[in-house]
This record gives structure tokens, sequence and C-alpha cells, in this order.
């Protein structure tokens, strides 16, 4: 969108100007870079990658060692063949153990734990791709709702002034005796009530802006057009996308798996564990200065599970459920991303029509305009019917721009709710 003219009277009214215009891309480009709730899920991401880290490590060795060192001080009394004799002594116990453990069977704990981790990433990648559509989508909320209101309150603005320019002339042709006071308080009143909507309008914008920034982290400056993105051709072709890519579905799939995968877990719970220990032990000075043991030792470890209560076979039973519950959730997103995909696509198709007549509707307005000064200047028509034509070109300006700004926003909303509201399909640059 162009800049607001500065030859508008209330042009102090808007915030400074930058020395650039920011463009739909560079929006969306900020909002991605700086939201905090992005930040959140991408840090949520780095999160479950330490999951699989940590599930991964049981495949591997652990290595401990326990050390302990100490001091002793004593007497010994001995009797001998002449008397008892005593001798102090001064002692420094020190002690090492080092063990060695590799867990060779775990009843497949530890691949369900592996893929608990992997269905935990690929829920968080999907969750940070919805959080992503989600910003996305309300920083072009936020800008067009910017450019629509800039947009209002020009025509407001205009309208002020034209009346004015109205009550001027209604008051010199009442001096000539052209028209009677009656004529001056009707352009009077829709003066004060131009004036009114204006006030309304600026409050309006100034409400805009601070949404923009609060999603882009900037305030506007110079809104460029927006140019809308392409959409699906049907609304088949938009609801197949949706439920094959749509972030929300995809992630109750992953969880649905995490839900799978934690099933093995709990039943590894019943099933052998086997591990191989190896030690090694040194100990000096334990009880004498001579003293001093030294060993290594290796065994295999197997435990069997024989009765835990039913502990374990009520885990498993709780994973079956939860499963269940997965399953329902994952239908539940379908159906409602098929309904916002069917709503968007709805909303599209009567923006479009909407544009249409509320051009249609400006094109008449103008006509009805210039006919109504012409017969005027005949003695035709009087001031009222020139400011109801006026005022008619005025609401229908105001539609178009906010069906405009509708439209635009309803072919990104489609988008998302395709799943295909990225920064890639968008090419904003990161």
């Amino acid at each position: 969108m162009k800049r607001l003219l500065a030859s508008l009277s209330l042009a102090p009214l808007f915030f400074a100007s930058a020395a650039y215009a920011d463009t739909l891309e560079d929006a969306l480009a900020a909002a991605y870079r700086n939201n905090p709730n992005l930040e959140d899920a991408r840090l949520a991401v780095r999160s479950a990658r330490e999951n699989s880290t940590q599930a991964y490590a049981g495949y591997l060795p652990s290595l401990g060692l326990t050390s302990t060192y100490g001091v002793r001080q004593g007497e010994t009394e001995t009797v001998g063949i002449f008397g008892p004799a005593t001798s102090d002594y001064d002692l420094e116990p020190v002690t090492a153990n080092v063990t060695l453990q590799q867990q060779v069977y775990t009843g497949g704990r530890r691949d369900g734990q592996v893929r608990v981790a992997r269905a935990g990433i690929e829920g968080a990648r999907h969750s940070l791709r919805s959080t992503e559509q989600d910003v996305l989508l309300a920083a072009v909320d936020a800008y067009v709702s910017v450019q629509r209101d800039e947009r209002i309150l020009r025509l407001r603005v205009e309208h002020v002034d034209a009346l004015t320019r109205q009550l001027s002339g209604a008051r010199r042709r009442l001096e000539v005796g052209e028209v009677s006071r009656t004529d001056v308080a009707q352009a009077q009143t829709r003066l004060a009530a131009a004036r009114a909507s204006l006030a309304r309008a600026e409050a309006d914008l100034a409400s805009s802006r601070a949404r923009y920034e609060l999603v882009v982290g900037a305030p506007p400056a110079g809104l460029e057009p927006v140019e809308p993105p392409q959409v699906p051709r049907t609304l088949d072709t938009a609801v197949g996308e949706a439920e094959a890519r749509h972030p929300d579905i995809l992630r109750a799939m992953a969880e649905r798996r995490g839900a799978q995968a934690q099933i093995e877990v709990e039943r590894s719970a019943l099933r052998p564990q086997v591990s191989v220990v190896g030690r090694y032990a040194h100990e000096t000075e334990s009880s004498s200065p001579t003293d001093r043991n030294e060993g290594a030792s290796a065994v295999a470890q197997l435990q069997v599970p024989l009765f835990e209560g039913g502990f374990a076979r009520s885990r498993m039973r709780q994973g079956q459920i939860n499963i269940g519950r997965a399953e329902a959730r994952m239908e539940a997103r379908r159906r409602q991303v098929v309904a916002d995909v069917i709503s968007s696509w709805n909303n599209l198709e009567a923006g479009r029509d909407i544009v249409a007549a509320a051009q249609e509707q400006v094109a008449a307005a103008d006509q009805a305009v210039d006919g109504a000064e012409r017969e005027r200047g005949l003695g035709l028509r009087s001031t009222l019917d020139v400011l109801n034509a006026e005022e008619e070109r005025r609401d229908a300006r105001i539609a178009l721009a906010r069906a405009e700004a509708e439209a635009t926003f309803a072919s990104f909303a489609l988008l998302a709710s395709t799943g295909a509201l990225t920064v890639s399909v968008l090419e904003v640059k990161e």
C-alpha cells in the first residue's frame, strides 16, 4: 500500500514513516525470527532430540569408578612370654572399584524407548510447523489489517474534507438565498458524524499497529501491496492436501506411534534381562600396613521377573488405552482440519464475490455523486440529496477496502488450513 499522503490534514496522527517500505515478506521474516512462540517450539524440538540421545545411550556400556581414602589410627596389644606389649599404627586405607556393565538383552525396552523418542521428535517438529503457520497467519492478518485501516482512515479524512467544503458552499449559497438554513444544518450534522467516524478510524488504526508490532516485533512502515498466494484449484484438492500434510494430523499420527512404542517398553518388564558386568577392585592398608588386595571379575547376570503384583500388566493395559485415545485424537484432528478447509474455501469464494460486488457498488456510487451534483446545479436535487450520495459512495469505498482485505486474508487462511503456509512456500528468507 502506498504511503499516506503528506497533504492530509490529519497526517500527524500517523506514526512517523521510516525511510523504507515493508513488504509482506519482510513482515513474515521478522515474525519468523522474533516471535517467542516460535522460539519455544524450536526449543521443544531440541529438547526432544535429547530424549533420542538418552534412548540410544541404553545401547552403550556404562563405566563407573568408586574410590575411598581414609586415615586410621590405633593401638595393638599383644601378650608374650615377657608380658604384654603394645604397638601403635597409622594407616591410610585406599580402595578403588571400577565397574563396567553392558546390557545384552532388555526384553525390547531399548528398542521401544528409541521408537518413543523418534515419535517425540517427529511430533515436536510437526508442532513447530503448526506454530509456524499460526504465527505467519497472524502476521498476515496484522499486515492486511494495518493496510485496511490506513485506507479507511484516508477515506474518512477525505470525507471530512469534502463535507467541510460542502458546508462552506452551503453557507455561501445561504448568503445569496439559494438554500435555506436547513441545508446548512444538514451539512453540519453530516460533518459532525464524519468527524466521529474519523476518531473511530484513528483508534482502529492504532490498535492494528499495536497488534502488528506484537506479532512481527517491529512497527509497520509504509506497507506495500500484497499479492495473494496460489491456492488449490478445487475443494477436493484442498481437502486431500490437508489430510496428507497438515501438521496437526501428522502430529497426531506421531503421537499414536509413540503410544504404540510405549507398549513395548512396558512389556519389557515381563521379560528376562541379561547383562554382563566386569569389575576390578584394588584395596591397600585396610587393616595392617602390609594389607593389599587386588582382583578382577566378569559375570553374566540374568534377571527373570516372577511376580510383580500386576503392575507391569496394568501398565500395558493402560498403554493400549492410550493408543485408543491417540487414534481418537487423530480422527478428531482430521475432522477439524477438513472442516477448516471447507470453511476457508467458502470464505475465499465469498470474499471474491463480495469484492466484485463492492467494486460495482463503488462505480455506481461515483456515477450517482456526479449526477446528483450536476442536477443540484440545475435545481433538480437538494443539498441533502448530494450529501446522501456522497455518504453512500464513502460507505461503498470502505466496504470495498474491507472486502479486499478479507479476501486477501482468506487466501492465506486457506493455505494454512491445508498445511501449506510455510516460509518455504511463501519464499520468505529465514
